[in-house]
């Protein structure tokens, strides 16, 4: 569903990634994972037709991906930003936030469409006239992940979609991450320095250090330390020994009902 080929990727003419080459199947989930500046978030962005100043080929169900967005590539593909409250308008409600996809691609049955998004991600349609301020850090990353189920894409790419909420909110998210992926056959591509959650939600992963990937492996490597080169052992080593997540990751330990007693 995702190939990259010997892609390189620039800002003002600074090349900031370099040689990346990887291929994601349709339904997988796969994760690019590194520290702060290595390159991760570039890549997503420019999968996402945000980074336009790249060489190389980028492929997205078999099609080349274009240098800038497209009606065609978001109805294939949307991301999940690592903040909810600045990818959220703040003088924008539920409703408006959820419904703008539908209006500039000509979408009808508005009302449904919303509602049954909202069911999705576990909210109820109390939510829908509330504005981003009214709502916890969770519940605005639940109205960001439903906005990217809008136009029923077929790829989600997940920038950090975790690192901004609190410890137990975490676990609320990927679950429903997993859950979802589940139901729709989704295809992700998540970036994260968080191993746990790796380990949790994808089943291989690209190590990124410098610009480059140094290292692809299963994620099942998470828990033996097999890897093959030397920083990748120390990403593995810097997390601590549970790398597989503490007992919150489990799928079955959060409930991702409607949150209807949620203030």
């Amino acid at each position: 569903m995702i190939e990259l080929r010997n892609v390189a990727i620039a800002y003002d003419g600074h090349r900031v990634v370099e040689g990346a080459s990887f291929a994601v199947p349709e339904g997988g989930s796969f994760a690019l994972v590194g520290e702060s500046g290595s390159g991760k978030s570039t890549v997503l962005k420019a999968i996402a037709g945000l980074a336009p100043e790249r060489e190389g080929t980028i492929l997205v169900d078999g099609a080349p991906v274009p240098p800038r967005p497209t009606l065609e590539s978001a109805r294939l593909m949307q991301m999940v930003f690592q903040d909810p409250y600045a990818s959220l308008h703040p003088r924008r409600t539920v409703d408006a936030a959820l419904s703008e996809p539908l209006a500039i691609h000509g979408l009808k049955d508005r009302d449904a469409r919303v509602e049954r998004a909202l069911r999705d991600v576990g909210l109820d349609r109390r939510f829908r006239f509330r504005y981003p301020h009214q709502l916890s850090g969770g519940q605005r990353q639940r109205v960001a992940i439903a906005r990217a189920l809008m136009l029923e894409p077929r790829v989600m790419l997940l920038d950090e979609p975790t690192s901004a909420l609190d410890v137990s909110v975490q676990a609320e998210i990927l679950n429903l991450l997993k859950r979802l992926r589940a139901e729709r056959g989704l295809t992700y591509l998540m970036v994260t320095h968080n191993l746990p959650v790796v380990g949790f939600l994808c089943e291989r992963m690209a190590v990124m250090q410098g610009g480059r990937i140094v290292e692809e492996a299963p994620t099942a490597a998470l828990r033996t330390g097999d890897f093959a080169t030397e920083y990748a052992r120390h990403l593995h080593g810097a997390t601590g020994a549970d790398l597989m997540g503490p007992d919150l990751l489990e799928p079955e330990s959060v409930d991702t009902a409607p949150m209807e007693t949620e203030k």
